[in-house]
């Protein structure tokens, strides 16, 4: 595809990821379910970096989920004070 810098088997992958994680994100009826897939597909996501060549794929997530749970924190503590 022009412009997108993704080439077509780059493209049939993101296809299939779609047809894969689309289903299951779609099927959960709550937000805590919700959490549970996104969390795996990002774990999975993850792993498939490493195993590209992103050794640091896994702990940048970490970081990200640590960064969000902080800010959370922060966040419940400010509306208690208040």
């Amino acid at each position: 595809m022009i412009g997108t810098g993704i080439g077509p088997e780059g493209l049939k992958r993101l296809k299939n990821l779609k047809a894969f994680w689309g289903p299951r994100m779609e099927a959960v009826d709550n937000d805590a379910d919700l959490a549970k897939v996104c969390f795996d597909r990002a774990k999975s996501a993850a792993k498939r970096a490493q195993r590209s060549g992103n050794p640091r794929a896994m702990h940048e997530l970490a970081e990200l989920l640590a960064t969000w749970a902080h800010d959370q924190e922060v966040a419940e503590a400010k509306r208690h004070a208040a």
